[in-house]
């Protein structure tokens, strides 16, 4: 049934599959600091202020996103009272699937009977699988929408180019899917399609076309939906809130960044980490796509060259900028996975391309077996996790995740010695082992939440009193969880011992205990619970009998 359903309909058996093995993560996951509290924060003050437009942060101004993706995760509360990862996590979910799909039915329109329904689900698996995109699967950010815009965007562009479908909808559809991602994440959403499209058709040296495609009908359209934003934004937040939204995080942030500054070759390097294991693969297609086959006169198609050229595009217009995240290269992934069969098949299968999946199967064995082996020596040995500070890698989930994954590796090994330029075989193994690896592991999410966010932590917290937090990385949005205030004391161990408070709840990271021998005097007498690397401190000793009898200790040995 499952091959019947693979050789039918793959991109469907893929959704499927990623769906059954990553529900357990994105049902059990706590939100991270980081980011995804923070939203958590946004939106619950928007609802509290009935703002549409106009977003606060601890009542300050953030203006660094767009609404469209708050105004979702205000529809989700709406809906289902509350705020829940497994709903949320749909808001990146469903966008990577819809990028697949569009992915693989612009390969079979390039490329009718060409691929096989095998090789379609592996290229579809290998997408899901780059290692970035998998975890922006999951996480709640606005990244993984925008690159569906862009995608839908150059999708729209490049069938209106082809004579496909309708002229007329495409001609609108353009300029709607481009403002789309410019109000999901911001500039570079904007930015993407069209500089894609002047590039591809510089370089095909059509430039009389550019009119065509980015005249006054995508720019009128653009402007007139910006315009009712802006608008609406002037009206409700007024020209401080505008201001900071048109040119503080745009302008400010490309040119000299104050948030994630780094140099122009960062990505030269960080690229091949966030599309492991397959970035031997699929990074250097993005060259190989606009070279011809040696020694023949066989040329790259329209669709190599199109998507060779975003990809590179989208790389060097985000190298330029001054702020850089490994997460901002997303909208080169589907273009450099997506052209890889595409180059397979003009160029053939070569030693290169047996190496990169070779590094691939052999990439995910040792992860495999490396985790299979700490696992079970913790198991054996239940002091050690305790000693790398990890009590959830004694768990027989651990144990079998690294060993699907490494069997996953093995078997693609193997596929990849005996059937030479078979490459959906191995893929398709390393790719499912991973997913069925992770399926494996989520399972033991609630524990490893103590790592992640801080739910289990706030739940280590009275109802009632001031929380006071030192050396804690953004916990102004534990407000979500404990319903009041929090109260930051930053990271200045000596400046708290001046000033520290006799009574509340103090949060703080164990390390901190060995960064100073008078903090690690004055918590001695008092009550101390833990969480993963943080722990929970009663500062009243007189209450401290009283609230011992009631505190949910973290049970550090699971």
């Amino acid at each position: 049934m499952i091959k019947k359903l693979i050789d039918k309909h793959p991109i469907l058996a893929v959704i499927l599959l990623m769906l059954l093995t990553l529900s357990p993560v994105m049902a059990l996951r706590d939100y991270s600091p980081s980011n995804e509290l923070r939203y958590i924060s946004i939106v619950d003050e928007a609802l509290e202020q009935g703002h549409v437009l106009v977003f606060t942060n601890q009542g300050q101004d953030y203006a660094d996103k767009p609404p469209f993706y708050f105004w979702l995760m205000m529809l989700c509360k709406v809906l289902f009272g509350g705020h829940f990862m497994y709903a949320l996590s749909m808001l990146s979910f469903i966008p990577a699937c819809v990028i697949i799909a569009v992915m693989d039915k612009w390969l079979r329109t390039a490329y009718p009977d060409v691929f096989t329904s095998r090789q379609r689900a592996a290229v579809a698996l290998m997408l899901a699988t780059t290692g970035l995109f998998l975890g922006m699967t999951v996480f709640l950010r606005m990244d993984m929408m925008m690159c569906m815009w862009i995608v839908l965007a150059l999708w729209a562009f490049w069938r209106w180019d082809n004579g496909i479908g309708n002229e007329a909808g495409q001609r609108l559809l353009l300029p709607f899917y481009t403002f789309m991602a410019l109000f999901t994440k911001g500039p570079v959403g904007v930015l993407v399609p069209p500089l894609a499209i002047l590039v591809y058709l510089g370089a095909s040296k059509r430039w009389k076309d550019i009119g065509k495609y980015l005249g006054v009908v995508f720019w009128v359209v653009l402007a007139v939906l910006c315009a009712v934003w802006f608008t609406g934004v002037f009206l409700e937040g007024g020209t401080g809130y505008l201001n900071n939204l048109l040119f503080h995080q745009t302008v400010d942030r490309a040119v000299n960044s104050f948030h994630h500054k780094a140099p122009v070759w960062f990505y030269l390097g960080l690229i091949w980490a966030v599309m492991a294991p397959w970035c031997l693969s699929t990074v250097p297609t993005l060259v190989t796509g606009l070279i011809k086959k040696g020694g023949s006169e066989t040329l790259p198609s329209g669709y190599e060259r199109f998507l060779a050229l975003t990809g590179i595009t989208i790389f060097v217009m985000l190298s330029c900028f001054s702020s850089k995240l490994a997460i901002y290269l997303a909208p080169v992934f589907p273009f450099a996975v997506y052209l890889w069969p595409a180059v397979v098949h003009r160029k053939g299968w070569n030693g290169w391309q047996s190496a990169a999946i070779l590094f691939a199967t052999i990439l995910a064995t040792l992860i495999g077996l490396a985790a299979a082996l700490v696992s079970f020596a913790c198991i054996t040995v239940p002091k050690l996790s305790e000693l790398a500070d990890f009590p959830f890698l004694k768990s027989p989930l651990i144990l079998a995740g690294g060993l699907v994954l490494a069997y996953g590796g093995i078997k693609g090994l193997v596929a990849s010695s005996k059937y030479k330029g078979a490459w959906e075989k191995p893929v398709g193994a390393v790719s499912v082992s991973l997913l069925v690896a992770l399926f494996l592991v989520s399972f033991k999410m609630p524990a490893i939440n103590d790592y992640v966010g801080y739910g289990n932590l706030c739940k280590l917290v009275p109802d009632s009193g001031q929380v006071y937090t030192l050396k804690v990385h953004r916990p102004e949005n534990m407000d979500v969880y404990l319903g009041r205030d929090v109260y930051n004391l930053g990271d200045d161990i000596d400046s708290f011992l001046l000033l520290a408070p006799k009574e509340g709840t103090l949060i703080l990271p164990m390390k901190a205990f060995g960064e100073s021998e008078a903090l690690g005097q004055y918590l001695e007498n008092l009550d101390l619970e833990y969480c993963g690397p943080y722990a929970v401190c009663n500062l009243d000793p007189l209450n401290k009998k009283q609230s011992g009898k009631q505190a949910r200790r973290a049970r550090r040995s699971k």
